[in-house]
C-alpha cells in the first residue's frame, strides 16, 4: 500500500537493471529495512482480516496507517526533487505500478461476486468507487461490510484510494504552489489533518519527515538522533496502548518509519519479500476464500489452524500474482514509458477521481 509502490524490484538481476534505468530510483536512498516492514505490515493486514485477535493497538488498520506514513516519506521524497516536466514519468510510474495489479484484483473479486451472488445496485456502486479511487471518500463502515461483494471482500481497497488521491493532490501542492515544498506548509497540513482525525494525516506526516530530512540532511543518522527517534517510537506506541486514536496511530507510524529509514544495500530475500507485499496485500482474501472452500468438503478446522492455513495460502497467492503480473510490470515498464503516455495516464487519473467525486455525490444525494 508505497509503501507498496516504490522501490519494489524483483530480486532477479534483469529486474534490478530495469529498475536502475528508472530515473526515480536516483531520487531516493535504498532502505533495506523497508522491505521487511512491508511484508510484516501486509501480513498483519492478512492475519487481521482472517480473524487473528489484535495485540493491543497492533491490528490491520495500524498496519495500513504505517504503510501510508511510508508513502509520505518515499513519494514525498521523490516529489521534492521532481520538476513539472518530470511529472509525466511520475504519473506513469504510479499508474503502471499500482493500476495493473489493482485492476486484476478488482476484476477477480467483482467477477467472482457476479458469478456467485449476481449483480445488484451495490455491486455497481462499489465497483464504481473502486474504479474511480473514491472508496475512502464515500464508503461507510460498518454498513459497507453488509453491502460489499462476498461479505465485505475488497474492503481493504479503501487504502488504495487514499494513496491514489495523495499521488494526485501532492504534486499540485508541491509543484504549483510557490510554498508547496516548504516544511511549514506540510506541518500546517499535517496539524489540520490530525485535528480532523483524517486518515490522510499519516501521509502528511511522512512528507513532513521527508522535508526535515531534506532541510537537515542526515540529522537522524547520528547515534544520539537514532536513540531519540526510537524513544519516540516507544513513547508513541505506549500512548497508542493508552489512547488508541487515529492521530496517535499516525504519530507512531511516522516515528516508526523514521526509525527504520536507514540507507544501505538491500538483500535478495528482503527485496523479494518487499516485492510480493503489494500483490499479497491486494489478494490476501484468497487465503480465506480457498481454505473455506476446502473446509466445506472436509472436517471443520480449528480456528488457529484455519488462520495459519489461510495466511499461508494468501502468501502463496501473493507470490503467484507477483510472478504473473507485478514482476512482468516492473521488468517491462521502462520500455513502455513515453512522455505522451505519462501525460495521458496523469490526465486519466485526475479524470477518474473527478468522475468518482461527482458520481459519488449523486449517489449519496439519492440515499445510496
Amino acid at each position: 500500500m508505497v509503501s507498496f509502490t516504490t522501490q519494489i524490484p524483483s530480486a532477479e538481476p534483469a529486474a534490478a537493471a530495469a529498475q536502475a534505468s528508472n530515473p526515480e530510483t536516483r531520487k531516493l536512498d535504498s532502505y533495506p529495512l523497508f522491505d521487511w516492514l512491508r511484508i510484516i505490515l501486509a501480513s498483519l493486514v492478512a492475519l487481521g482480516h482472517q480473524g487473528m485477535p489484535a495485540l493491543g493497538p497492533i491490528d490491520a488498520t495500524l498496519a495500513v496507517i504505517v504503510f501510508l506514513a511510508l508513502s509520505g516519506w518515499l513519494i514525498g521524497g521523490i516529489l521534492l526533487t521532481t520538476s513539472i516536466p518530470e511529472l509525466p514519468r511520475f504519473f506513469f510510474n504510479r499508474a503502471t505500478r499500482i493500476w495493473i495489479p489493482y485492476a486484476f484484483a478488482v476484476a477477480l473479486i467483482y467477477g467472482l461476486a457476479a458469478w456467485r451472488e449476481g449483480i445488484d445496485a451495490n455491486w455497481y456502486k462499489y465497483l464504481f468507487y473502486d474504479v474511480t479511487f473514491t472508496h475512502i471518500t464515500f464508503t461507510q463502515f460498518p454498513r459497507a461490510m453488509y453491502e460489499l461483494p462476498m461479505g465485505g471482500t475488497g474492503n481493504h481497497f479503501w487504502s488504495i484510494s487514499v494513496e491514489e488521491q495523495f499521488y494526485l493532490v501532492a504534486p499540485l501542492l508541491m509543484l504549483l504552489l510557490p510554498f508547496g515544498k516548504k516544511l511549514w506548509t506540510w506541518v500546517v497540513i499535517a496539524v489540520v489533518l490530525l485535528a480532523a482525525q483524517s486518515i490522510f494525516a499519516a501521509i502528511a506526516l511522512g512528507v513532513v519527515a521527508a522535508l526535515i530530512a531534506r532541510d537537515y540532511p542526515g540529522w537522524y543518522r547520528t547515534r544520539d538522533a537514532r536513540l531519540l527517534v526510537w524513544v519516540a517510537v516507544i513513547a508513541t506506541f505506549a500512548l497508542c496502548c493508552l489512547f488508541d486514536t487515529g492521530p496517535m496511530r499516525a504519530l507512531f507510524a511516522v516515528c516508526l518509519v523514521q526509525g527504520l529509514a536507514l540507507p544501505g544495500p538491500r538483500g535478495q530475500i528482503g527485496m523479494f519479500l518487499g516485492a510480493i507485499s503489494y500483490p499479497f496485500y491486494l489478494n490476501h482474501w484468497m487465503g480465506a476464500f480457498l481454505v473455506n472452500g476446502v473446509a466445506r468438503h472436509f472436517a471443520p478446522i480449528p480456528n488457529a489452524l484455519w488462520i495459519l492455513a489461510a495466511y499461508v495460502v494468501a502468501l502463496i497467492a501473493g507470490i503467484v500474482t507477483w510472478a504473473m503480473i507485478d514482476r512482468w510490470v516492473m521488468l517491462s515498464r521502462n520500455s513502455w514509458s513515453t512522455h505522451r503516455r505519462g501525460v495521458v495516464l496523469g490526465a486519466l487519473a485526475y479524470g477518474l477521481v473527478l468522475i468518482g467525486l461527482v458520481g459519488g455525490s449523486i449517489i449519496w444525494a439519492n440515499g445510496g
